[in-house]
C-alpha cells in the first residue's frame, strides 16, 4: 500500500455507478468544516475529468517537504534526499520547521505542502492563506485542510528552484528513471529525482483541482 493523489473521485464513481455512502459523509463533513471556517462549502463536481496518481510512496512527500524546509528556514538547497544515507522524514531542518508549526512562528511559506498528513485528507479549491487544522480527525480525515491554489504556488516556485519544467509528463519514462538513480543526471531536477516525481504529480493534481472545482484527495 501506498499514498494516492485523487482529484475527480465522486465523478469517479457516479461514472463506474455511484458514489458510497461514506465518501458523501466525508465531503459533507468537510463542507461543514469549510463553512465553521468562514470558507464556501465545498460543491464536489458529479462530473469531470479524473486525475489520478500513484506517489512515491509515502517518502516521496517527505523528500519534497524537506528541501521546502532548508529553503524556508535557511534559504539554501540541500543535496538530493537520502543521498547520504538519512531518511528525509528525519532531517533536522524538516524538523525544525514542524517546530515553528508547533509555536506558531510567523514568516513560514510552506505551509500547504508540508502543513499535512502523509497519508489522507484534502486540499479544496479555495484561496486562503493558512492550512486548517482539525485535530480531532473526527470531522475530517487527515486532521488538515490545505489550499489548492496556495499548494499549486509553492510546487511553481519549488520547480523554478529544482529547474523543473512544469510541462514534463509525470508518466514519462524520463520522471521514473530520475527516482530510480536518486542524485544522479546532467539536470538539476533529475538529480532531485524523487523530489521531482512528487512535485509534478502535486503540481497537476492542484491545477486540475482549481480548474474543475473538484478536492485533491491524499487516500
Amino acid at each position: 500500500m501506498g499514498l494516492a493523489v485523487e482529484v475527480g473521485l465522486v465523478a469517479y464513481q457516479v461514472e463506474n455507478g455511484g458514489v458510497d455512502e461514506q465518501l458523501n459523509a466525508e465531503f459533507e463533513r468537510l463542507s461543514e468544516f469549510l463553512v465553521a471556517n468562514g470558507l464556501k462549502p465545498h460543491d464536489e463536481p458529479e462530473i469531470c475529468e479524473v486525475v489520478s496518481f500513484g506517489m512515491y510512496g509515502y517518502a516521496g512527500l517527505h523528500y519534497l517537504r524537506r528541501v521546502a524546509a532548508y529553503l524556508d528556514l535557511d534559504g539554501i538547497v540541500p543535496e538530493p534526499g537520502g543521498v547520504g544515507g538519512a531518511e528525509p522524514a528525519d532531517d533536522p531542518i524538516l524538523q525544525r520547521y514542524y517546530d515553528a508549526v508547533e509555536s506558531n512562528a510567523e514568516g513560514r511559506t510552506f505551509d500547504h505542502l508540508i502543513v499535512h498528513s502523509d497519508a489522507e485528507g484534502f486540499y479544496v479549491p479555495q484561496d486562503f492563506p493558512n492550512v486548517l487544522p482539525e485535530p480531532t480527525g473526527e470531522l475530517v480525515v487527515g486532521g488538515f485542510v490545505g489550499s489548492s491554489q496556495r499548494l499549486k504556488e509553492e510546487c511553481i516556485r519549488l520547480a523554478l528552484i529544482l529547474e523543473l519544467p512544469l510541462d514534463t509528463d509525470p508518466e514519462d519514462e524520463s520522471v521514473y528513471d530520475a527516482a530510480d538513480n536518486q542524485g544522479l543526471g546532467d539536470l538539476k531536477w533529475q538529480r532531485y529525482g524523487v523530489e521531482s516525481f512528487t512535485l509534478l504529480r502535486l503540481y497537476i493534481a492542484a491545477k486540475h483541482s482549481i480548474e474543475t472545482g473538484a478536492a485533491i484527495m491524499f487516500c
